[in-house]
C-alpha cells in the first residue's frame, strides 16, 4: 500500500508524443517509466478522444488523480452539470426544436400534446376518444364528415381490401376487419350527431 502511495506522489506525465520500443509497442507515458503501455487515458479534458497509454501501475495512478471538474467553479460548473444530464446533447421543449424551423409539422392526431381544455378541441367540437380518432385516421377523413362522405370512403376502402381483390392476402383481410370496425364506430357517431335529439 505504501509503495503505491509513493508511486502516486511521484506520478507525473511525460511531455510530447507517445514513445514506442523498437518492436512498435507503446511505452508508458509516466515520467521515468519504461514499461509497456496497454491502458489508454485521455490526454486532457479538452481533448477526451486523444489517448495516451500507461502501464497498469501508472493507469491506476492516473485514474486516482483524474478529476474532470478540477478548476471549474460557479456558473461554469453548473453549465457542465446541465450538459452532462442530457449526455451533452442539445434539448428543446417539445415542438420548438430545429425540425420546426425546417417546416416539419408534427401531426398530433390524438391530441396528446394539445395544451387546450381536454373537454373540447381547438374548433369547439368535442374532443374525440382514442377509438374514434383512430377510426377517422384510418378513413383519412376529418371528424366533421357527413354520412354520405363516410359511406363513399368505406365503399372505396372495402373494395380495395376485399379478399377477392387481394387473392387471400392475410394483411388485407386484417385491414378489412379494422375498416369494418372503424366504420361501425364512425357510422354510430355520425348518426348520433345528425339525429334530431343531438
Amino acid at each position: 500500500m505504501a509503495a503505491r502511495r509513493k508511486i502516486q506522489d511521484d506520478f507525473s506525465i511525460r511531455g510530447g508524443t507517445q514513445r514506442h520500443d523498437p518492436d512498435g509497442n507503446a511505452l508508458c507515458m509516466a515520467a521515468g517509466c519504461e514499461a509497456h503501455a496497454e491502458y489508454p487515458a485521455p490526454r486532457n479534458k479538452q481533448d477526451l478522444r486523444n489517448y495516451i497509454k500507461f502501464c497498469l501501475e501508472h493507469i491506476r495512478c492516473f485514474n486516482q488523480s483524474w478529476n474532470y471538474y478540477d478548476g471549474i467553479e460557479g456558473e461554469e460548473l453548473e453549465q457542465e452539470i446541465r450538459r452532462a444530464t442530457t449526455w451533452e446533447r442539445p434539448t428543446w421543449k417539445f415542438g420548438t426544436g430545429p425540425g420546426q424551423k425546417s417546416g416539419y409539422q408534427f401531426d398530433d392526431r390524438f391530441g396528446f400534446f394539445d395544451d387546450s381544455d381536454p373537454a373540447s378541441s381547438k374548433d369547439g367540437q368535442p374532443q374525440l376518444d382514442p377509438e374514434e380518432a383512430k377510426a377517422w385516421a384510418l378513413f383519412d377523413l376529418p371528424p366533421s364528415s357527413d354520412m354520405q362522405e363516410l359511406k363513399k370512403r368505406y365503399n372505396a376502402l372495402a373494395k380495395k381490401y376485399h379478399p377477392d381483390h387481394n387473392q387471400g392476402d392475410s394483411k388485407a383481410e386484417e385491414l378489412l376487419k379494422e375498416i369494418n370496425l372503424a366504420y361501425s364506430v364512425l357510422r354510430k357517431k355520425v348518426l348520433d350527431l345528425n339525429s334530431p335529439a343531438a
